[in-house]
């Protein structure tokens, strides 16, 4: 859960095709590439979620990346 001006509930992880986010609470999911490319992740998550729940959602993951040390398959 990430606690924002929307508190965005995100279920991410990474399947056959590639890691992925999830947003139930909005309906919304996209296709995301390594958890640290900031620029795609932030094109990927503004299209579904508007510009700032989807920098914020961008840079959490960045955040859990660097602080979880997520190995890159």
């Amino acid at each position: 859960m990430i606690q924002s001006r929307s508190s965005i509930m995100v279920i991410f992880g990474k399947t056959s095709r590639g890691y992925f986010a999830c947003m139930p609470d909005f309906n919304v999911g996209c296709h995301l590439v390594n958890f640290n490319d900031i620029f795609w992740n932030k094109e990927r998550l503004t299209t579904v979620l508007g510009v700032i729940d989807g920098v914020t959602v961008a840079y959490a993951l960045l955040h859990l990346y660097k602080e979880l040390d997520y190995p890159e398959f």
